[in-house]
């Protein structure tokens, strides 16, 4: 084989590679990070269960407020 035709080769190798790879892509995070954010916590959880996601438990801990529970998804309870 020549050089040429070899370099070719492995053009169409990596460009058949790096189409076929996207098969493997997660999918479902990349459209849970492209959506804009809801407005609430709460919200943002609900739209991540209707995405696929079983369930979620969220603590959020911030300086000077008291912390706060969210959850949803698979037996929600409410904390």
């Amino acid at each position: 084989m020549t050089k040429k035709k070899t370099k070719r080769i492995l053009r169409i190798v990596f460009i058949v590679a790096s189409i076929s790879s996207l098969y493997f892509v997660p999918w479902l995070l990349v459209k849970a990070w492209i959506l804009p954010l809801p407005d609430t916590v709460q919200e943002q959880m609900d739209e991540a269960i209707s995405h696929g996601f079983e369930g979620m438990i969220v603590y959020i801990d911030q300086a000077g407020k008291p912390p706060q529970y969210y959850a949803a998804g698979w037996h929600d309870r409410e904390a």
